[in-house]
């Protein structure tokens, strides 16, 4: 008897992750579609194989792959062991809501820096890991806060988009004790679970906060936040504020508007973005207001890696 060949995960052509049902499969977490779509465009795979991949009964794959069981999975494990079993790349598990392979997301002082005499004799002064990883990437303060007067759906809609940004582009985070800076670092940790976040730590003194970040994002917010944001103006950082989460962040767009020189490192087109991410009307639907924070992210996204995130004193 001719023994099958065991399936390999590697071989998966990286096109396969970008089919839309597929994309569709992996943003609902839908691992009964997910493993239909598999099985269908990889006849050497069987649910056998899929089962031993996964670390599951087959049973289980059975049931999901035929519909008996509810495909959508919940489960942090479930999803990991899938995600690591079949290889998926960084694009896919942060697609499901799993951090990337080898992240190592990082809040202040969670990042084992080495001094440069550590580092060696050459004299630079880069930070950087223990495990030697890159510590070039953008460092952000998020400051923003929940007063009564603030859009908290537009505030939510933006800590999930914002932790997603900080996944994927593997930002470095500064944030205070409280508000939505932390709330992002939260979500990260509670849907991610990225292995190189032990904790966030947050920095006290609203000038720390800001202090040796390249670009000071704000959501929402009152009194405090916006002491926050005329430090920030004060002393040149680059400065987006969320205009449709409302509060401050509405408040620093307007003086903006009213003060030309504060955004002209802006490219017209990301200058025109911010504007249109603060017009949200009052009947304003879920969908609609998540759509604009995505607009905004996307923008703080080209912003970030056009300029490349050269610090401002």
């Amino acid at each position: 008897m001719t023994r099958r060949k065991v399936f390999d995960p590697d071989a998966v052509p990286s096109s396969f992750w970008r089919e839309n049902d597929v994309q569709t499969a992996l943003a609902r977490r839908d691992m009964g579609a997910l493993f239909r779509s598999y099985l269908a465009e990889f006849d050497d795979c069987t649910q056998t194989q899929l089962a031993l991949l996964t670390e599951h009964d087959r049973s289980d794959v059975s049931n999901w792959v035929r519909g008996t069981r509810h495909g959508q999975v919940s489960d942090i494990g479930v999803l990991t062991r899938i995600a690591e079993g079949l290889r998926l790349p960084d694009s896919a598990r942060v697609l499901m809501g799993l951090a990337p392979a080898n992240a190592l997301v990082s809040s202040v002082l969670d990042e084992r820096e080495m001094s440069a005499s550590e580092a060696g004799s050459t004299g630079r002064t880069d930070r950087r890991r223990l495990d030697d990883s890159d510590m070039t990437s953008v460092r952000i303060a998020i400051c923003g806060s929940r007063p009564d007067h603030v859009n908290n759906v537009a505030i939510d809609a933006a800590v999930r988009a914002l932790a997603r940004l900080v996944m994927v582009r593997r930002l470095r985070v500064n944030h205070g004790p409280v508000g939505v800076g932390i709330e992002v670092m939260t979500h990260i940790a509670d849907h991610y679970q990225p292995p190189g976040l032990r904790g966030a730590v947050a920095i006290f003194g609203r000038r720390n906060v800001i202090a040796d970040a390249e670009y000071v994002v704000i959501v929402g917010g009152g009194a405090g936040t916006r002491a926050e944001a005329d430090l920030a103006v004060a002393v040149g950082k680059r400065v987006l504020p969320y205009g449709a989460t409302g509060g401050t962040a509405q408040a620093v767009l307007q003086h903006m508007r009213r003060n030309p020189a504060l955004s002209t490192w802006m490219p017209p087109d990301a200058l025109a973005t911010l504007d249109q991410c603060a017009q949200l009307g009052p009947g304003a639907t879920t969908i609609e207001i998540e759509r604009m924070t995505d607009e905004f992210v996307d923008m703080l996204d080209t912003i970030i890696h056009a300029d490349q995130g050269e610090p401002r004193a």
